[in-house]
């Protein structure tokens, strides 16, 4: 770990590398970054892809290892817009950093998140991850929001999180979810033998006809109500997003099938027009500390429910372990000639994958059936 350590207090290279000019065609294969988590924010025809990114040079020039190293490292959101369904991309650069060096909630490094226009400016919910100078404990996450007048530049709202398990700890577990010791909170290993702390990736939802009252935000995270570590869904209500941003918890979202994995991450939610119901992705892995890299599953899974706060059910779900993606990008509801309703998606390649392939997004658009006619 101290060699970890001076390494990157060497690295004299940006954090964020500048843009591309030329456009990327079939897929995104950055030459001095790698990409992965991602979520897309849609106005009319054009399309904008975020993504969590990290210089390669402190892969491929430093020696590190993508899997191992790479939570330990600053990332950035990065923006590629495309107007032409995806087909091709445009490098925007980055439009949010970690605040490195503050001590604050986001001073270590940035996590997942989502971008909503919301009151005539663009929102975002991203995840904190603090510098604790402890690193044994570097996935300590908090959420938080951010402003941008034209999606291409956010600045946090506050210096403070809008939910943070360390402050609020007690009001968390009193609300139905699972947190472990104060003490371990981040920790690499996990917590209490489960998967790592699960308080992040923060997605934000307009309730259809609520107005400016029904800014929903739901997120990954795990609760022992039911049994030990369950990977649940956090739900909470924002209010005042750009006055005093303040979020009223609510209880869990349990999922139908969570006996099938020990974590349910990123999620992300469309609203279908024809049938009005709300549509969810979870990446989901049943990734532990000490769990065996040939027995590591990740798997896509589609739920519905008539209004935000549930009943949700199972749809269906896809299997990424073999091709080496992850986690799910979901782009956007199509109806089918028939009458039925597909989720259309794309994933990168996880760190697993051969070095030509490793966090890029592949240009092939999947689609999987949700509804059927």
């Amino acid at each position: 770990m101290v060699d970890f350590i001076n390494k990157i207090a060497n690295f004299n290279l940006p954090l964020c590398p500048p843009p591309v000019e030329t456009a990327f065609f079939g897929g995104i294969r950055h030459p001095s970054v790698y990409i992965w988590d991602g979520w897309v924010y849609a106005e009319e025809r054009k399309i904008s892809l975020y993504a969590l990114a990290t210089p390669r040079a402190f892969y491929l020039d430093f020696g590190l290892d993508a899997l191992r190293d790479r939570d330990h490292l600053p990332h950035h959101w990065r923006r590629f817009i495309s107007e032409d369904g995806g087909k091709t991309w445009q490098d925007c650069g980055a439009v949010l950093l970690p605040r490195t060096g503050t001590g604050l909630f986001d001073s270590r490094s940035v996590w997942t998140g989502s971008v909503l226009k919301h009151g005539g400016r663009y929102l975002a919910a991203y995840t904190g991850i603090r510098d604790t100078g402890c690193e044994t404990q570097p996935k300590l996450q908090a959420l938080g929001l951010a402003a941008s007048e034209d999606g291409s530049g956010f600045s946090p709202l506050s210096e403070e999180a809008l939910l943070c398990p360390l402050r609020d700890y007690d009001a968390i577990r009193d609300a139905g979810y699972y947190l472990g010791p104060k003490e371990t909170l981040g920790n690499d290993d996990g917590e209490e033998g489960g998967a790592i702390l699960a308080w992040r990736d923060p997605y934000l939802v307009a309730e259809d006809g609520a107005g400016d009252t029904g800014l929903h935000m739901f997120w990954s995270a795990k609760s022992s109500l039911r049994r030990p570590q369950e990977a649940v869904i956090g739900q909470a209500l924002i209010k005042d997003p750009f006055g005093r941003p303040q979020a009223e918890l609510l209880p869990p979202v349990f999922l139908p099938d969570s006996e099938q994995f020990t974590q349910a991450e990123v999620p992300q939610l469309l609203r279908s027009e024809e049938s009005g119901r709300y549509v969810m992705a979870v990446s989901t892995t049943n990734k532990t500390a000490d769990l065996q890299p040939e027995a590591l599953r990740m798997t896509l899974h589609f739920y519905t429910a008539p209004h935000l706060d549930g009943a949700w059910t199972a749809l269906n779900q896809y299997d990424l372990t073999a091709q080496r993606r992850y986690p799910g990008i979901l782009f956007g509801l199509e109806k089918q000639a028939d009458g039925s309703t597909a989720a259309l998606w794309n994933a990168p390649y996880d760190g697993t994958a051969p070095e030509e392939s490793r966090y890029t997004l592949p240009a092939e658009m999947e689609k999987i059936m949700i509804f059927e006619n």
